[in-house]
C-alpha cells in the first residue's frame, strides 16, 4: 500500500479527508505558537485569508476560482470530468480526492503537453459545456495557485514562526547547522524556490556557481568583455550561456585511451539535467501539488545538497592555486553519500520542529520507507543508514560533514580515517559490499564568444582532451 499510495498521500490525493483535517489541526497549533503578531498576520493572509483554511494547492485553486465565481462548487465540474473518464471507475467517483486528482492531472497536462490538453479540453466541451467551463475556471485556479504555494513555502522557510528562542525560521535552523561546522565565514542563503509540474511529489536542486569557481571557468579576453562582466555580473553571464548553441543532439563519445567521455555542450547539459548545469543561482524546483507542510522536509533536503555541493566546489576552486589551467575536471559526489548526507542533515535540522509537529516529517519518512521497500541499495535509504553509522562513530555532526566533504567522490577512503579505523576495527577484513552507481563523464568544449544584446555569438569552439 505504501508503494502504491505514498505519492498520492503527500499530495492530498489519497485519504484526503483525513489528511486535510490533520493539516488544519497542525496549522491551528502552529498559529497558536507563533510569537510575533506580524508573523501571525502574514500566516493568516496565506492560510486563512477569508476565514477558511487553505492547506494545499487544491484548496488554493478552489479558493481562487470561487472568488471569481462565488456560486461555484466542486460538484459543478463533475459531469464533464466523469463524461470524459477523468474520474476513473464509478466506485472512485465519489471519493473526496477524485475531483482534485482529475483536476491536478489536467493541470499537469496543460503545462507539459499542449497538444494532448487541447484534445482533452475539446472533449470536456463536447460532453457538458457548463461543467467544462467550471473545470477550466478551476484549472486557472491551479495556475494562479502556484503563487500561493510559493508564498506558503516562503513563509515556512523565511519567517520566524517556530517558538524556540522567541521565534526561529527554518532558515535560522539551517544556518545554525552550517555555522557550527564552518564558522561565521560561511553563509547559507535561502535558494530561489521554483514551482514546476513534475506530476508527482518531486523536488530537485539546481546548482549555482560559487564566485571562486566562476573565476576559473570564465575568461574575459579583452577590455570590452571585462567591462561587460563588471556591468552585468556573474548571474547575467551564466544566463547568457543558456543561449549558446546546443550542438548535435546525437550521442557523441570521445575515447581518450583511458576513459570514455560524452561530448555535449553547456546549454544542452543544462536543459537535459534535472539539476541543470552551472546555473545562474541556487534554486529548488518543486511540484506545487506537494502539500507545503509535508514538502518542508524535501525542501530542506535539497537545500543540503546545494550547500554541500557549493562548499565542495569552493574548496576545489581554492585548491587550484594561481596557475592557469586549459581545462578543469569538476569533482563528483558519490550518490549514496550525497543522498545519505542530505537525509541525515535535513532530519537533524528539522528535529526541533518535527518533534513538536510530527506531521511535518511525514513526507520524508514515507519517502524513505517506500524507497527502502523498493530495493536494499536505494541511495536515500541505504545512504542515510551509512551516514548515521558514521555519525555514531564520530559523535560530532560538524566532523561528519567535514569527513563526507573530504571524501565526497571516493567514500571508500572514509574507513581509513584514523578515528574510524579504530572505531570500526572489528570490521577489518570483513567482505566489502559493493554498490553500483552508474555514472558518466561529460566533456564540454571551450567556447569563445561575444555578447550582443544579451545573446552570445560564437567565435570559436575547441575540444581540449583531458590529460
Amino acid at each position: 500500500m505504501l508503494a502504491a499510495e505514498r505519492s498520492q498521500h503527500v499530495m492530498g490525493l489519497y485519504r484526503r479527508t483525513e489528511m486535510v483535517a490533520a493539516l488544519q489541526r497542525t496549522l491551528v497549533s502552529i498559529r497558536n505558537a507563533i510569537p510575533s503578531d506580524r508573523v501571525r498576520a502574514r500566516f493568516d493572509r496565506i492560510f486563512r485569508p477569508r476565514g477558511a483554511w487553505i492547506v494545499d494547492l487544491h484548496d488554493a485553486a478552489f479558493a481562487w476560482a470561487h472568488s471569481r465565481t462565488p456560486g461555484l462548487t466542486r460538484e459543478t465540474a463533475r459531469p464533464a470530468l466523469a463524461g470524459t473518464h477523468w474520474l476513473g471507475s464509478n466506485a472512485a467517483e465519489s471519493e473526496p480526492e477524485a475531483l482534485p486528482r482529475a483536476l491536478y492531472g489536467l493541470a499537469v497536462m496543460a503545462a507539459t503537453d499542449s497538444t494532448a490538453f487541447a484534445a482533452a479540453r475539446a472533449s470536456l466541451w463536447r460532453t457538458d459545456s457548463t461543467s467544462a467551463a467550471a473545470v477550466l475556471l478551476l484549472l486557472n485556479g491551479y495556475t494562479e495557485g502556484q503563487r500561493w504555494y510559493a508564498d506558503a513555502l516562503d513563509f515556512f522557510l523565511r519567517e520566524r514562526w517556530a517558538p524556540e528562542k522567541g521565534g526561529r525560521s527554518v532558515q535560522d535552523y539551517v544556518r545554525q547547522e552550517w555555522l557550527a561546522t564552518y564558522g561565521s565565514n560561511f553563509d547559507a542563503p535561502l535558494p530561489r524556490i521554483e514551482t514546476r509540474w513534475f506530476g508527482y511529489p518531486q523536488a530537485v536542486p539546481q546548482y549555482g556557481v560559487p564566485p571562486a569557481l566562476f573565476q576559473r571557468l570564465i575568461h574575459a579576453d579583452n577590455a570590452g568583455a571585462s567591462e561587460w562582466l563588471r556591468e552585468n555580473g556573474q548571474p547575467d553571464l551564466l544566463r547568457t550561456l543558456r543561449w549558446l548553441p546546443q550542438g548535435d543532439t546525437s550521442l557523441s563519445l570521445l575515447y581518450t585511451g583511458t576513459e570514455t567521455l560524452r561530448l555535449t555542450t553547456l546549454s544542452r547539459q543544462s536543459r537535459e539535467s534535472l539539476n541543470g548545469f552551472l546555473e545562474p543561482d541556487n534554486a529548488i524546483a518543486i511540484d506545487p501539488g506537494y502539500s507545503p507542510l509535508l514538502a518542508l522536509g524535501a525542501i530542506v533536503h535539497e537545500w543540503q545538497h546545494l550547500l554541500f555541493r557549493g562548499r565542495q566546489l569552493e574548496e576545489f576552486a581554492d585548491s587550484l592555486g594561481d596557475k592557469a589551467r586549459p581545462s578543469l575536471q569538476l569533482p563528483g559526489i558519490q550518490p549514496h553519500l550525497a543522498e545519505g548526507f542530505a537525509e541525515w542533515s535535513a532530519e537533524r535540522i528539522l528535529s526541533p520542529i518535527t518533534t513538536r509537529w510530527p506531521i511535518l516529517g511525514l513526507g520524508e519518512l514515507e519517502k524513505r520507507a517506500d524507497l527502502n521497500q523498493r530495493g536494499p541499495d536505494d541511495q536515500h535509504a541505504l545512504g542515510y543508514a551509512m551516514v548515521r553509522a558514521l555519525a555514531s562513530a564520530l559523535a560530532d555532526p560538524a566532523r561528519v560533514t567535514q569527513v563526507l566533504l573530504r571524501h565526497a567522490d571516493d567514500p571508500a577512503a572514509i574507513p581509513r580515517e584514523r578515528t574510524l579505523a579504530k572505531a570500526w576495527g572489528k570490521y577489518r577484513g570483513a567482505e566489502d559490499r559493493k554498490l553500483s552507481s552508474p555514472t558518466f563523464q561529460a566533456l564540454i568544449p571551450e567556447v569563445t564568444f561575444t555578447v550582443d544584446d544579451g545573446f552570445p555569438e560564437v567565435v570559436s569552439t575547441r575540444i581540449l582532451v583531458p590529460r
